[in-house]
C-alpha cells in the first residue's frame, strides 16, 4: 500500500476517542494533517513503552530537510523521558517505522520516526544517527557507542 495525502488517511475527529495515550493538544501541528497510522503506531509504541511520549514536532509545513515527511503529516519527533536513547530507539524498532533516526544530542535526546513506504526501510538513508556536530551519518554500531555515550 503506498501512502497518500488522502483524507481518508488522514487523522479525524472521530479518532481521538479511540488513541488511548494521545491528545489534540500535543504537538502535532495540524493534526488533520497527520497520517492515522502514524498516530495510531505511536499510541501502540506508548502503550508498549508504559510510559510518556512526548511529541516535538509531527506534521511541518517548513523547517526540515527537502523531502521530510513531516510535510506530509508522516513523521514525528519525540523522546521519552528518563529513557536512554537506545533504549527509545529500540523500542521504536519494534513498530515498524520505515525511517527512523538518533537525535542524541537534542536538548531532550530523542527519535525521529517515519512511516516511509516499508519497502524503503532497509535502505542506508532509512536509519541515520544526527551527530554532535549536527551531520546526519549512517547509523552503526560504532558511530551509536561513540555519539551515545555519556
Amino acid at each position: 500500500m503506498i501512502l497518500t495525502n488522502s483524507a481518508t488517511f488522514l487523522l479525524q475527529e472521530k479518532d481521538w476517542a479511540l488513541l488511548r495515550h494521545f491528545t489534540k493538544t500535543e504537538k502535532w501541528g495540524d493534526w488533520r494533517k497527520v497520517h492515522r497510522k502514524l498516530a495510531f503506531v505511536l499510541d501502540a509504541m506508548r502503550q508498549y513503552a508504559g510510559r510518556p511520549v512526548i511529541l516535538h514536532n509531527v506534521y511541518d509545513s517548513d523547517g526540515h530537510s527537502d523531502g521530510s515527511y513531516h510535510y506530509d503529516g508522516m513523521a514525528a519527533d519525540w523522546d521519552i523521558p528518563g529513557l536512554p536513547v537506545i533504549d527509545q530507539f529500540i523500542i521504536a524498532c519494534r513498530f515498524g517505522f520505515g525511517g527512523i533516526g538518533i537525535y542524541p544530542h537534542w536538548n531532550s535526546p530523542g527519535i525521529h520516526t517515519d512511516i516511509r513506504p516499508l519497502a524503503n526501510e532497509f535502505t542506508p538513508e532509512s536509519r541515520w544517527l544526527h551527530d554532535r556536530d549536527g551531520k546526519y551519518i549512517p547509523l552503526t554500531w560504532s558511530n551509536i557507542l561513540k555519539e551515545c555515550q555519556k
